[in-house]
């Protein structure tokens, strides 16, 4: 059986080349090429014809979502499979609504990451232990709505850690920049969830992203 051509997406030079590295050794894999933005995706998936994208959310130009949804409207071949920081709900039903066949978080382990691989090639879903429980619960018509956010203002404190977040930092990262402490920028999450009414990372980025705190690269 020839190996699966997998390319790689994502827009952080050491996170590709981690990948790169260990599926190098997996004799099932080949990886056939990298892309560092969405358009760059479809570029590769044109001209490589790869069985597998391993693909990102937060990528330049076209994010994982769009660039997906652009992929399963132009009927390319190639399989998507979301490899994501994310794990909220909001980023897990777009990607599968976009016509992702799986959903893998880059805290998984490296079999976890060749598993998938694999099974999605094959036809088969595969998504983490949390994500499938939140998949079936859409399914089941059991997620709450949407919280709709309210206009109380954030401070300048505030929107700026807002902006970090939505880049991916966690509050560790967020507090060695601004020299504060993690309590401290925990109680700022805390507080802007609770003014906005917005209790998700995928929430707070998207109104962020509408109220003009952050663009989408």
């Amino acid at each position: 059986m020839s190996a699966i051509k997998v390319l790689l997406a994502d827009d952080h030079p050491i996170v590709r080349e981690g990948l790169r590295a260990y599926l190098s050794t997996q004799r099932s894999l080949d990886v056939v090429g990298e892309a560092v933005d969405g358009m760059d995706v479809v570029e590769k998936v044109a001209a490589l014809v790869p069985d597998v994208v391993l693909l990102d959310i937060a990528m330049p130009r076209l994010n994982g979502i769009e660039t997906t949804r652009h992929l399963h409207a132009s009927k390319a071949p190639a399989k998507v499979l979301i490899l994501s920081i994310h794990e909220e709900r909001e980023f897990l039903l777009e990607s599968y609504q976009a016509g992702a066949r799986g959903y893998i978080l880059k805290d998984s382990a490296p079999s976890d990451v060749t598993r998938a691989i694999e099974a999605v090639h094959a036809g088969d879903p595969f998504y983490t232990v949390g994500t499938a429980r939140l998949l079936l619960e859409s399914a089941r018509g059991k997620l709450d709505p949407p919280a709709v956010p309210r206009t109380e203002e954030l401070s300048g404190r505030e929107r700026e850690i807002l902006c970090m977040a939505c880049e991916g930092l966690r509050s560790s990262e967020i507090a060695r920049r601004l020299d504060l402490s993690i309590r401290t920028i925990d109680a700022h999450r805390r507080n802007i969830k609770r003014k906005l009414g917005i209790h998700s990372m995928a929430g707070l980025t998207r109104y962020a992203l509408k109220n003009g705190l952050i663009r989408m690269p």
